[in-house]
């Protein structure tokens, strides 16, 4: 009876050591809610081409917009590390990073193009104000752009 007793004990006690080890499955894997943040290669990629879609462009177009915006992404993410805490610090940082893509951009456009790029801006700029004051709330809807809206929410 004794050795039946041990037994069983040991073998719960090795089932017990082994069940605090393995992660249970719902702790081993990654929650869908949880977000990652893209590297500035992924972002820059995925913004030429939503305005390439928006926009039209040619290939050369395209990698000059691809570099305006690695270049940005680049220089925001710095500034979002470095400015952790201070999200006036990081807003007024940031300004002359969003003014220097808008003109690389506008460089690198037709007319037609900037003009197409312009009313997205200022889509993406009324769209933003909406959500920032509840969809529900009448707001008041900016109609002109600031020369650091370059259409992308940071």
């Amino acid at each position: 009876m004794k050795k039946i007793i041990l037994t069983a004990l040991a073998v719960a006690t090795i089932q017990l050591a082994q069940a605090q080890q393995a992660p249970a499955p719902s702790q081993a894997t990654e929650t869908p809610t949880t977000k990652q943040t893209p590297t500035p290669e992924q972002a820059a990629t995925r913004q030429t081409e939503h305005l390439q879609k928006v926009l039209t462009l040619n290939n050369e177009q395209k990698v000059k917009v691809y570099q305006a915006s690695l270049t940005r992404n680049t220089a925001m993410q710095q500034l979002k590390i470095k400015n952790v805490e201070n999200r006036k610090a990081l807003k007024a940082e940031a300004k002359p990073v969003k003014e220097q893509f808008v003109k690389d951009v506008n460089a690198t456009l037709t007319p037609e193009q900037q003009q197409k790029w312009e009313t997205y801006r200022l889509e993406q700029k009324q769209k933003h104000e909406a959500r920032k004051n509840g969809q529900n709330a009448p707001a008041a809807t900016p109609t002109k752009l600031e020369p650091q809206d370059d259409g992308n929410r940071d």
